[in-house]
């Protein structure tokens, strides 16, 4: 019995060899997990009717057969399953189409059936298509077994390579639910689907095989780049979680601007542990000085320098890690120009500063004689900024040292920072507040002279 499949010979042209024996192999593997029919790829050595050497690929499965309605596009068992790697019932055909096409005999063995494809001139379609014819009389046996001729024990270990699953055991690769990381020098910029080899891609410094389910296109590449960088970049995730020995390499990537975590912002750098974050910062200390804070602009370095720190240019990936634990730069900017360098004691100020912090506190005091505010209550400091005059802080307030030249300059900032108490600045409180304070030194001021206070 010969049965023509719908798919022209030349569908997919650009497939090989390497193709056809991945989709069979897939598939393998999928009726491994999905029916617990053992799964064996082997080499058989053969010659060729000339003598040369040659060889055949034989892919197996104990325990299952296949029924004809798998040769139908679209027949599938596994559409609802997460745990196998094909789902659309296409596999199959297009293996067996790339193989032949590529000048590969192939025989499918099945139950007491043999199928065996080959790309015909198609009478009804007026077309060349794949073939099937199928063979009866065998022993039945339950079990699938795929020959693919003209394969050498070398191109066999080579097609092996492709499969992780297929390989000896390997410890160098850090598993996570996102996939894995795979951590030796072969792998590097390989990706992997399931165990499958998909695709490289150099600019990677490490090779990933992504367990989850991923958007990949019908020549099985990853379609979404922003999919496969933000799996990338939980397997690093989850993987320094397990393996803290990692961090240098983590490091490395981060400082380089590696492809490998290009999709790293500052939501996803928060998912990372305290642990790594801190290490981060910790390297970049290490490396650009104490006085240094990560930055994206030359402005945002100038600001920093006017504050007595240092801007360090640095990339995105590394920028998002770091100001997980810095700030970003306008919070640093507004702590730094907060921040009190020295604390002086009175003992400390010299004689003009020192009288005029007092006659100010006098002027204050006699102009409210309730007024519950001492010199007790003040700090004469010298602020990170230039530009900070004065702060009301924790119930305090803070007078820049810079202030105390004059009376009226020393008056000013105590009347504006103990109108904090009523409000923050410019708020109504605030604002009033001030008034009232500036009305009642005038008022007393005015009294002193003997001035009418009522005068115009």
């Amino acid at each position: 019995m010969k049965i023509e499949l719908t798919i022209k010979a030349d569908y997919l042209a650009d497939w090989g060899m390497h193709e056809g024996v991945r989709e069979l192999i897939q598939n393998a593997k999928d009726a491994e997990t999905e029916m617990s029919a053992k799964m064996t790829v082997r080499h058989r050595k053969e010659a060729l009717p000339d003598g040369s050497p040659s060889g055949v690929l034989v892919i197996e499965n104990e325990g299952c057969s296949l029924p004809h309605e798998a040769l139908l596009f679209g027949h599938t068992t596994k559409s609802d399953r997460t745990d196998t790697i094909g789902k659309f019932g296409e596999g199959l055909k297009l293996g067996v189409l790339a193989l032949v096409r590529a000048g590969h005999n192939v025989r499918i063995r099945s139950g007491s059936e043999v199928w065996v494809p080959a790309i015909v001139q198609s009478e009804k379609f007026k077309a060349k298509v794949l073939a099937i014819t199928i063979e009866t009389g065998r022993a039945a046996k339950s079990r699938v077994q795929v020959e693919v001729d003209g394969i050498s024990e070398d191109q066999c270990e080579e097609l092996r390579r492709n499969f992780l699953f297929l390989l000896p055991s390997n410890e160098d690769q850090v598993t996570t639910n996102y996939g894995s990381l795979l951590l030796g020098v072969t792998y590097v910029g390989k990706l992997f689907v399931k165990g499958i080899y998909i695709q490289s891609m150099p600019k990677l410094r490490f090779g990933y095989d992504l367990t989850r389910d991923v958007n990949v296109d019908r020549d099985r590449k990853i379609v979404y780049a922003w999919d496969l960088n933000w799996r990338i970049r939980e397997i690093w995730r989850l993987a320094l979680a397990k393996r803290p020995d990692l961090m240098a390499d983590f490091q490395t990537l981060l400082e380089s601007d590696s492809a490998d975590v290009s999709a790293m912002d500052a939501s996803s750098a928060m998912q990372f542990s305290e642990e790594v974050r801190q290490a981060v910062a910790a390297s970049f200390r290490a490396l650009c000085g104490e006085n240094a804070v990560p930055v994206e602009n030359l402005a945002e370095c100038l600001d920093l320098e006017h504050l007595g720190k240092k801007g360090v240019l640095v990339n995105k990936a590394q920028l998002a890690m770091l100001q997980s634990v810095f700030g970003r730069p306008e919070q640093i900017v507004e702590s730094l120009r907060n921040e009190t360098v020295t604390s002086y004691s009175f003992s400390e100020l010299g004689a003009v500063e020192q009288n005029c912090l007092r006659e100010a506190m006098e002027i204050l005091v006699s102009s409210e004689p309730d007024l519950d505010f001492t010199l007790s209550d003040i700090d004469v400091v010298s602020f990170r900024s230039p530009t900070l005059r004065g702060q009301f802080r924790d119930g305090r307030v803070l007078v820049a040292r810079t202030e105390l030249g004059s009376v009226v300059s020393a008056l000013a900032i105590l009347i504006h920072e103990m109108a904090h108490k009523d409000g923050a600045d410019g708020e109504k409180g605030h604002v009033a507040r001030i008034e009232q304070l500036w009305r009642l030194v005038a008022t007393s001021l005015l009294r002193l002279a003997a001035i009418p206070c009522n005068r115009t």
